[in-house]
């Protein structure tokens, strides 16, 4: 009987262990999961992680609470962010409200955030990350359960790293990664070097440990620090540097200080002088972007951040303490943009601190910051035997995420904020002086109850395009409206787009696929209101208007060149080119549209070379003198423009004309000396042509000569090999030397009169017959030279 209940015991104990091994895995691998999948970034991947957190939070719920006044801040953060819902007459009437509806139309909800249903899906995100952060920090461990947890998560890691690193050696990516520089999980570099910074300042403690307790395992962990140093060198992420070398420093001179061990001490400096020496060594590119060469130049006042900071603080000043709630940001600091117009379209204020203050309001950010405090102050004392080493790591890398996130955003992306909250938990001090509450485990389970339906909505409707109300709706949507437009469909587009509309009523592309659609519908007056709400909602992007332009092109001509003036002027210095786009052969018919391009291009001089380069013939000729008359001396246009604009004139203008200009000009010569080269040999006067192409040409690219062979000598190994084009033209330059012109001339034509040859033969040949004084065949020769691909 002793003996069954003895292994009934042991077989329960060992379900425990299995179950707790089980939990603290899971609990770990879950943010290295969330990294692994593109940072969680799209909608589906997030909805992936909130299902798994959410079955945590129904079969483990957290049993301690944080102590009232954590607790406190942590419901009031909450609260905060759904004041949003309230109705937006019981706050004070932002400026741009009222534009919106009264100047716009646009059907406005009458919460005090514009886009309810926006804001619900990143709620639910943010209910997610406060749960998160309640099961890390009340986790119930022993001190090896906790060096378990940080061991397995920095693995995880470093394991992301080498899997970055490979796939980056095979010019390849997952297909759920979406990185412009094809290396690392997130779309933003920057959150891949802060995720591999923070899990550099765990391997330290990690292999510190093992190398105090005389495990070999220290050397795995060198490695993994290797992989990690070569991940963000290859990731050309300051920030990852910065919190690599930063955070390195803090660990070892914390841990050498509270040792009081001058040898430590000693040993840290040393570690970072080889970690600074390489990085030095083999940061290349990433190093470069310090600016360590030109300092001076990297000024701040034209540093994108500081431009984007400075018109952030314009929208905060309009809803300064309650916000304009989640998932506004980017619609609205469009219309506030000013120091930063001139760059592209801003998803976010480049701060995770500014965007919660301008979405928030300031009472979020000082709770937040209260908050980070009283967890803080929980990670004290850092005595012996305490895990002192890996929560000191831990609590140093939490903060310096936090202090990251003044000048970028890793805290509102699911990957690295779930890290940096794990981190931050397991900084604690343990056991935990937390008490149990029974109210917690039904508030818990009942919060995963809804995270576990929200995060399987997210899954299916992102997966499926379902038109799930909300941010993944609205992708949906558009998805759906695309291939309705494509296949004709252009009622379906508009039901499509109006549907979405009602949960994005300030997404700018909405109202301007459903304006296109409108105008295949005929219905001109709605589609003229809608694409007027694009271009107010999205003030920058020079598409926006040059789309609309080609739309009302075959309809209302007129319109469509009005949206064009509009994307000329947001061009900027892209203005040529998308001036170019618009002289389509449907817009240089139109009788409406051809002669305001025309005047559009003539009065402007970059815009001027993109119409020449259109026309030939009689209407070159009128555009030329048109352009002759606004401009008489050419002024404003550059000495490439000029070089272009010649080019042009000589290629397709009157020769004449030509000629009458440079001896109005004489200065112009030099611009217009293929032109009057031209026009010299229509008068037969060939030496004039020829010598003008010898004075302002460009000099010719003609091949090195490496040997110092004599003339005879070259001839023997010209004879031996008649084709080779080294010795050929050795041989030529030997003949003109000794004054053999003839023969110099016969060993250029064996060449030139071949269609494989070097071009420069040809030049070689017109040389000869300039020295013969046969100024009409040293003028074609050179003419083949010219044309010559």
């Amino acid at each position: 009987m002793r003996n069954s209940v003895q292994r009934s015991q042991s077989h329960e104990n060992q379900n425990a262990t299995t179950a707790r091994w089980i939990a603290n895995a899971t609990v770990a691998l879950l943010p290295v999961l969330a990294c692994f999948l593109g940072g969680a970034t799209q909608k589906w991947e997030e909805g992936l992680v909130i299902t798994l957190l959410a079955l945590c939070l129904l079969v483990r719920p957290p049993r301690f609470s944080l102590g009232a006044r954590t607790s406190l801040v942590l419901l009031t953060l909450f609260i905060l962010a759904a004041v949003a819902f309230l109705p937006a007459r019981w706050f004070f009437q932002p400026e741009w409200r009222p534009a919106f509806v009264n100047d716009f139309g646009l059907q406005l909800p009458s919460t005090l955030t514009p886009q309810p249903w926006i804001t619900l899906s990143y709620l639910v995100s943010f209910a997610a990350g406060l749960s998160w952060l309640c099961v890390v920090s009340t986790q119930d461990l022993e001190l090896r359960e906790v060096r378990f947890q940080l061991r397995l998560f920095t693995s995880g890691i470093a394991l992301l790293a080498a899997i970055c690193i490979a796939l980056y050696l095979a010019h390849t990516t997952l297909p759920f990664w979406h990185n412009e520089q094809n290396f690392g999980p997130f779309p933003n570099r920057n959150q891949t070097g802060d995720l591999f910074g923070l899990t550099a300042i765990i391997i330290l403690a990690c292999g510190q440990d093992d190398l105090r307790k005389g495990r070999k395992r220290w050397i795995v962990w060198i490695l993994a620090l290797v992989v990690i140093v070569v991940a963000i060198i290859l990731n050309f992420s300051r920030f990852g540097i910065l919190i690599l070398v930063a955070g390195s420093a803090f660990w070892l001179g914390a841990f050498a200080f509270r040792q009081r061990s001058p040898s430590l001490l000693a040993l840290g400096v040393s570690f970072l002088l080889l970690l600074l020496t390489a990085l030095l060594l083999f940061g290349g590119q990433t190093f470069e972007r310090f600016y360590l060469r030109d300092f001076g130049s990297a000024g701040t006042s034209t540093d994108f951040r500081w431009r984007l900071f400075h018109d952030t603080f314009r929208l905060i000043r309009n809803s300064p303490w309650c916000g304009i709630g989640f998932g506004n940001f980017e619609s609205i600091f469009a219309i506030f943009r000013n120091a930063s117009l001139s760059d592209p379209r801003a998803l976010h204020p480049e701060s995770d601190w500014l965007w919660l203050w301008a979405e928030l309001g300031w009472p979020a950010v000082v709770l937040t910051i209260i908050g980070i405090t009283l967890l803080v102050s929980r990670v004290v004392p850092l005595r012996k035997g305490t895990n002192q080493g890996y929560r000191l790591a831990a609590l140093i890398a939490a903060l310096l995420f936090a202090i990251h996130g003044i000048v970028d955003v890793s805290g509102h992306r699911v990957g690295t904020a779930f890290a940096a909250l794990f981190l931050l938990g397991l900084s604690q001090h343990r056991p935990p002086s937390l008490k149990t509450n029974q109210w917690m485990s039904i508030l818990f389970r009942f919060v995963g109850l809804v995270l576990l339906a929200a995060g399987l909505s997210l899954v299916v409707a992102a997966r499926g395009e379902k038109l799930l109300p909300g941010s993944v709706g609205v992708s949906s949507a558009k998805q759906l409206s695309a291939v309705a437009d494509r296949e004709g469909n252009f009622s379906e587009t508009v039901a499509m787009t109006s549907s979405a509309l009602r949960w994005a009523p300030l997404d700018w592309q909405l109202y301007s696929t459903r304006a296109m659609a409108e105008i295949e519908l005929k219905e001109t007056k709605n589609a003229v209101d809608d694409f007027r709400r694009a271009r107010f909602l999205e003030p920058i992007a020079y598409e926006v208007a040059l789309a609309e332009g080609n739309a009302w092109l075959p309809y209302r001509p007129i319109l469509a060149v009005t949206a064009w003036r509009e994307a000329l002027r947001r061009a900027g210095t892209v203005r040529p080119g998308v001036y170019a786009s618009m002289l389509s052969d449907a817009s240089l018919r139109n009788p409406e549209v051809s002669p305001i391009l025309e005047a559009i291009g003539l009065s402007e001089h970059d815009l001027a070379l993109p119409y020449l380069s259109r026309i030939s013939g009689v209407p070159f000729n009128r555009a030329l003198a048109q352009l002759l008359k606004n401009e008489p001396n050419l002024q404003s246009f550059s000495e490439t423009e000029k070089l272009a604009l010649f080019a042009f004139w000589s290629e397709r203008g009157d020769p004449e004309e030509i000629s009458r200009a440079v001896e109005r000009h004489p200065d112009w010569l030099r611009y217009a000396w293929l032109g009057m080269a031209k026009y010299k040999a229509s008068k037969n006067d060939f030496r004039a042509a020829y010598e003008l192409t010898q004075r302002y040409g460009e000099p010719v690219a003609l091949p090195r000569v490496a040997t110092n062979f004599s003339l005879q000598d070259l001839e023997k190994r010209f004879h031996g090999a008649p084709n080779n084009y080294g010795i050929g033209y050795e041989l030529y330059r030997a003949q003109m030397q000794n004054g053999r012109i003839d023969d110099a001339l016969v060993t250029a034509r064996h060449f030139s009169e071949r269609p494989s040859s070097p071009a420069y033969f040809h030049f070689l040949e017109a040389q000869c017959w300039a020295e013969k004084q046969n100024w009409e065949r040293a003028w074609n020769a050179w003419q083949a030279f010219q044309a010559a691909p």
